[in-house]
């Protein structure tokens, strides 16, 4: 296994005129859960947009389980699970129905584990799509991104508008499982009680660059104590340097 399941050298995305990312470094270890935190606007999911091979970047380059997105991105999404904050499916279409369509896409798709994963997040997978609540369409959005078994997940705002009983459906049975297996996690968010509870280590994006990155504790204690999201933002002046990395 290699020792970081990510990295990333310099990479730099403009849309236009504006800058998203600007020499952006960073290394996530085999076997982490890392959460990315910054502003809006700070560039979290262009970058996980460029780690599946969904964005190619303007500058610097990334490895993805040790492939390269940006040419390599159909190896990459079948070793990788993503799901992208903005989740959209055929509504028409029952849950089972969507699953066996996906299916037909990984080689390495396990119905067993399709099967383990509907019974832990309690979803009953012959209802219509469009009955589903938001945290329901959630739940199948995970299983879709895990039943290949992936060796990382990339997450984009996994709990944005869920209610308390489904965050912590997913956070028990996801998270719990997968840091069991030793598989990666990077996942993006703004809550601090997620990021408390879930990641071992956290990486701040600030005007497209990590500007501060490491175990959760370490960058807790730079913050001056307490894993206050908000607080580490502000620890960071703004003429410190971006991450550097060999």
């Amino acid at each position: 296994m290699n020792e970081f399941a990510v990295q990333a050298r310099g990479l730099a995305v403009r849309f236009g005129c504006k800058r998203v990312l600007e020499g952006l470094n960073l290394d996530v270890p085999s076997g982490s859960v890392t959460a990315l935190v910054g502003p809006n606007g700070a560039g979290k999911s262009t970058l996980l947009r460029i780690l599946v091979g969904a964005l190619v970047p303007n500058g610097g380059r990334a490895s993805v389980l040790g492939l390269d997105p940006a040419r390599e991105g159909p190896r990459v999404r079948a070793r990788a699970g993503y799901v992208p904050d903005r989740f959209e499916v055929p509504r028409w279409m029952r849950g089972r129905d969507w699953l066996r369509f996906l299916a037909r896409f990984y080689a390495s798709w396990s119905v067993d584990e399709e099967q383990r994963l509907l019974g832990l997040l309690q979803l009953d997978p012959s209802d219509k799509i469009a009955d589903l609540s938001k945290g329901a369409r959630a739940k199948l959005a995970l299983i879709a991104a895990l039943a290949h078994r992936p060796k990382l997940l990339l997450l984009d705002e996994p709990f944005s508008g869920l209610d308390v009983s489904a965050r912590d459906a997913i956070a028990t049975a996801i998270f719990g499982h997968l840091r069991e297996e030793s598989r990666t996690v990077l996942f993006v968010s703004h809550s601090l009680s997620d990021v408390e509870r879930l990641a071992d280590r956290i990486a701040i994006l600030e005007g497209g660059r990590v500007v501060r990155a490491g175990e959760l504790e370490t960058v807790a204690r730079a913050a001056g104590g307490g894993v206050d999201l908000q607080s580490a933002l502000r620890a960071v002046p703004a003429s410190i340097q971006p991450v550097e990395v060999a």
